[in-house]
């Protein structure tokens, strides 16, 4: 059986997690955790990976439109490398400009008020990470099949 992919897009307050399934084909939400402080944070996360079966993480950076670095983007970096060194598992970076945008839209689309649901949008936001990092990795296998 495969092990499972996590997600974070990471936020200054919260942190949404999508996990996806033994297939590797979906992302679902998972949760979303509220910021405490770093070793809760990373306590909640062990916890998640161990109990889910967890292979590896995706964790959604967020630069700036033009590709740049924000103070978001440079905090999220240096996060990334403290889990880097806590976590026995990969841990992969993936560009998340544009998910949380699409995660109001899709709630808007579905009738919901992203006033209401920021929770729900941290979610949806790590969804959208993690399904394009599952498509990513499909592409990839399928070209690898093409040239055998």
């Amino acid at each position: 059986m495969k092990q499972r992919i996590l997600a974070l897009d990471i936020g200054e307050v919260r942190v949404g997690v999508a996990i996806s399934d033994q297939l590797l084909m979906l992302a679902h939400p998972y949760k979303t955790i509220h910021w405490k402080n770093r070793n809760d944070f990373i306590h909640q996360l062990k916890k998640i990976i161990q109990s889910e079966m967890v292979g590896h993480l995706v964790v959604g950076i967020p630069y700036t439109m033009r590709g740049t670095h924000s103070r978001q983007t440079d905090k999220v970096l240096e996060l990334f490398d403290v889990l880097s060194q806590e976590l026995d598992i990969p841990i992969i970076k993936m560009d998340e400009r544009l998910t949380t945008m699409l995660a109001h839209r899709q709630l808007q689309a579905g009738g919901k008020k992203a006033s209401r649901n920021r929770d729900i949008i941290d979610q949806v936001a790590a969804v959208n990470i993690l399904q394009s990092y599952l498509d990513k990795l499909r592409i990839s296998a399928s070209q690898k099949d093409d040239t055998l």
